[in-house]
């Protein structure tokens, strides 16, 4: 009797061993092959973004107040000549009416521009914000432009600031990968404005683009210049360096970085005129030197 408890017992031991290895072989397959899969997702989104890197990534020019075709005219025929790749495809022009209407077209280039001009040159930040609006939502929609970088210079920056925050469905517009903007007055309240004296909370407090800094994308990479004729305090003359570098508020600060450019060719409108200026957007963007 004791013989055939002993053998029932080890038989039974026997079983719960074997179902044992076989529950643990068969998790252990399992981790593997989701730890494969992982790996073989992240080749895939690294080979994406490979892909992305060699696509042609256009770049949309936003000018300032009282602004023109002008404003960019020589930065952009200093690009295409000094740099391989940029040259201008596209000419949005946004009429008093708030039509809008495209000439040229993506082809070859390289390195594809946009150019978007306001008729109505000085309307408040609200309002080019609204026809940013139209203008992405067409590139993505009629042009099928998935991506692109934005330059803007002084208040073309608040209003694309203030169009990204607005923004409600992204998926109707492109992704915006790198943005640089010069000399964007970005504590002014309604208008100019001498921050000098003011606090940074004050100016928190009453900035629109401040309060709504959680609507702004998580990952946009930000380059902000600024310029300084000859000292901080003054900047370039319209905008001072607290407020050009009022963005580290509402930016995410692991992907937001600053540049300053020094001496008379630093003054506000001068900015897009300055060599300096053209070699800091072509490393920041396309990571491109110059070929002289």
């Amino acid at each position: 009797m004791k013989i055939k408890r002993f053998i029932f017992i080890a038989a039974a031991a026997v079983f719960l061993l074997a179902f044992y290895l076989i529950f643990e072989h068969s998790r252990a397959s399992t981790a593997t092959h989701t730890v494969t899969n992982a790996t073989e997702t992240a080749a895939e989104q690294t080979a994406a973004d490979n892909k992305i890197n060699h696509q042609q990534i256009p770049t949309v020019f936003i000018h300032g107040w009282k602004g023109s075709k002008r404003s960019y005219r020589t930065m952009l025929e200093r690009l295409h000549a000094n740099y391989d790749g940029p040259e201008r495809a596209m000419i949005v022009t946004v009429r008093p009416n708030g039509v809008i209407n495209v000439s040229g077209r993506i082809t070859n280039q390289k390195i594809p521009i946009i150019q978007i001009i306001f008729s109505r040159n000085h309307e408040p930040m609200e309002q080019q914000a609204a026809w940013l609006n139209n203008i992405f939502r067409i590139l993505k929609k009629n042009y099928t432009i998935d991506q692109v970088n934005v330059v803007s210079h002084s208040m073309g920056g608040k209003a694309f600031t203030c169009y990204l925050e607005k923004i409600k469905t992204p998926v109707d517009y492109p992704k915006i990968r790198k943005y640089v903007a010069i000399a964007a007055p970005f504590d002014w309240i309604s208008g100019p404005l001498n921050d000098t004296h003011l606090s940074i909370k004050f100016l928190k407090q009453q900035s629109y683009l401040y309060h709504h800094r959680d609507r702004l994308p998580n990952n946009l990479d930000v380059l902000a210049i600024a310029g300084i004729m000859s000292n901080a305090q003054e900047g370039d003359g319209v905008v001072t360096l607290k407020s050009a570098f009022f963005g580290k508020y509402f930016f995410n600060p692991k992907h937001y970085s600053e540049k300053i450019v020094y001496g008379p060719n630093a003054q506000h409108s001068m900015l897009h005129e300055n060599p300096e200026v053209d070699k800091i957007v072509a490393d920041y963007l396309w990571g491109l030197r110059p070929k002289n």
